[in-house]
């Protein structure tokens, strides 16, 4: 399910630019129950050495502008949240609700609505990223590990995209994926932009754009809900469907 969540606030809010993780704290704070906030946080959705948390977030947005390395915003904001795990989506809205007050970063905001997201894949369909997709490996380079990220013209990214959605869909149901698979291909590869994100002072490199993804319902429905590729509980690999690609054109 996604959420739209909206936010007001007197003044201006002001936030970093990679002010992801105010809301990755933001989400994290807004769990009521203790014990799977906990758990989410500490272990998630396992899977051999991996760990799933199963939901994806976009940064804020409303009418702003840029000031010292900063974003200012006006009221009101807004920002998506989506997971497939029913739990989680109703834990958020309720304790979003229920509070007077809340902070993002040490700016004061209150709940101005939350909006249900309806939006459908379908097994083929032209999509936009929301924030940065991206896939990597971890390298050994002179006895020290280096984190490779993949540009979507390589032919390992869309592999690694894939593999990446089986183990969610395996971490998630403890059965073996579908044996089709995924597939997601930039419909221009000069259009794409490469964008760098700030988390926890680790830098994570990704991609904007406009791609192709074609696979297995169930596969494209998980990937739709928790993000797409990796680092997605960190703000990355949230996408909107811009239309279905099996529709046919009218003659």
């Amino acid at each position: 399910m996604r959420l739209r969540i909206k936010f007001q606030f007197k003044e201006k809010l002001n936030v970093p630019v990679h002010h992801q993780e105010l809301l990755h704290g933001l989400i994290y704070h807004c769990i009521g129950d203790d014990e799977f906030r906990d758990r989410l946080h500490n272990y998630g959705f396992p899977y051999e050495k991996r760990q799933f948390r199963m939901f994806c977030f976009s940064k804020l947005m409303g009418v702003h502008q840029f000031e010292n390395g900063r974003i200012i915003f006006s009221s009101p904001v807004s920002f998506l949240f989506s997971s497939f795990h029913d739990r989680l989506v109703s834990e958020l809205a309720t304790t979003l609700f229920a509070k007077k007050e809340l902070y993002i970063g040490h700016n004061r905001v209150t709940m101005a609505g939350i909006e249900v997201v309806d939006e459908k894949p379908s097994s083929v369909m032209h999509v936009r990223m929301i924030t940065p997709v991206t896939m990597y490996s971890t390298l050994i380079e002179n006895n020290r590990k280096k984190t490779y990220y993949y540009s979507p013209s390589e032919d390992k990214f869309s592999e690694l995209i894939a593999n990446n959605a089986r183990k969610k869909y395996e971490a998630i149901y403890g059965n073996p994926a579908p044996e089709s698979s995924l597939e997601l291909v930039p419909l221009d590869l000069q259009k794409l932009r490469p964008k760098t994100v700030l988390f926890k002072g680790t830098i994570i490199k990704g991609w904007m754009g406009d791609f192709r993804l074609t696979g297995h319902p169930e596969l494209l429905r998980i990937v739709h809900d928790v993000g797409i590729g990796a680092k997605c509980s960190n703000g990355m690999g949230l996408f909107t469907v811009v239309r279905d690609l099996n529709e046919t054109k009218p003659q």
